[in-house]
């Protein structure tokens, strides 16, 4: 998947490590527990910012502890699950049905308008943060059903 180097933000889904041999650790002498070490197995990165849409200061501080300091790697992964992606859902909405968001003109390929067949003009605008909210609800759709997953953003 193509990926946005510029991008603030970055999903990663995780599970842990499905390991067909057993490894000794050298510091305990004991077998290592596979389920401590995660891999990963879907990453995205959004293009542009998913920040920007939102106009109110207080809510985009509130969107980036949702999204960032509840799903930083320091957190345990079991604290980092669907479930609790499924709460920055809510919010995200919360912020949609309150006007606190708003549509930009599409910067994707420096253009802000194509040309259609037609020769007609149609303006590429975005909503950034509905965009990020339908991203994370496919996550949470495809990603449920997954055993022990959990999720970073960073």
């Amino acid at each position: 998947m193509k990926t946005n180097s510029s991008s603030p933000l970055k999903l990663i889904v995780w599970q842990p490590c499905r390991w067909e041999k057993k490894y000794l650790d050298i510091s305990t002498n004991a077998l290592v527990d596979p389920t401590f070490y995660q891999q990963p197995i879907y990453s995205w990165e959004p293009f542009g910012d998913p920040f920007g849409s939102v106009t109110s200061s207080e809510q985009t501080q509130r969107l980036r502890e949702e999204l960032v300091e509840n799903f930083t790697l320091g957190i345990k992964p079991e604290k980092r699950g669907i479930e609790q992606l499924q709460q920055v859902i809510q919010v995200i909405d919360e912020i949609l049905s309150n006007d606190e968001s708003s549509w930009s003109d599409s910067e994707e390929l420096g253009l802000l308008s194509r040309r259609l067949s037609n020769s007609d003009t149609v303006n590429l605008r975005q909503h950034q943060l509905l965009a990020l909210r339908q991203h994370i609800q496919w996550v949470c759709d495809t990603f449920v059903s997954v055993p022990d997953v959990n999720v970073s953003l960073h």
